[in-house]
């Protein structure tokens, strides 16, 4: 009797145009947001997902998907400056960093900003108040790239950077 009910739904499924349908619920870790998520494809071919009973196409879906934010990390930069100095044998870069998500900011405080350029990788140590200031020394940088973290000691790796923030990408100013 159950055997013949699962392939009335199933035959009923395929009547109706369904090939596939798989169905998630997206929850960001420590978070009490929920999502009931619907990937669908039908007999035509057309493809779509139905988030939280609302019908997106593929292409609003990735949109969707990217403006939800991410509480992996717990600090992104606030306000960001790289500028070239007045010889243009150096970049300033100064600007500080705000708690984006509490809990894993107190799990893992930042301590240390990395700067990562053409000629490799530096750091500069943060304030209590979450700024730096750093003079690099990189004439030809075009763009530097800041992440917050802090330091840890392993017997086998020595020094290891361990990232609590997300990636920022500054394009360098000219000295005015």
């Amino acid at each position: 009797m159950k055997i013949t009910k699962i392939i009335e739904v199933a035959l009923a499924a395929t009547m109706l145009g369904v090939v596939s349908m798989t169905s998630t619920t997206a929850q960001a870790k420590g978070e009490t947001e929920t999502h009931s998520v619907t990937e669908t494809t039908e007999a035509d071919g057309t493809h779509y997902y139905t988030i939280d009973g609302k019908h997106y196409t593929p292409k609003a879906y990735a949109t969707w998907e990217a403006k939800q934010v991410n509480k992996r990390y717990g600090y992104d930069s606030a306000v960001v400056f790289a500028k070239k100095s007045k010889s243009g044998k150096s970049v300033v870069v100064t600007g500080n960093f705000e708690v984006l998500n509490a809990k894993e900011a107190k799990q893992h405080k930042a301590t240390y900003v990395r700067f990562k350029t053409y000629k490799g990788y530096q750091s500069a140590k943060l304030t209590q108040k979450l700024t730096f200031k750093k003079t690099i020394k990189a004439p030809k940088a075009k763009t530097v790239s800041i992440q917050a973290g802090y330091y840890s000691k392993t017997k086998k790796k020595g020094k290891v950077f361990h990232k609590v923030s997300t990636v920022a990408q500054i394009v360098v100013k000219a000295y005015k």
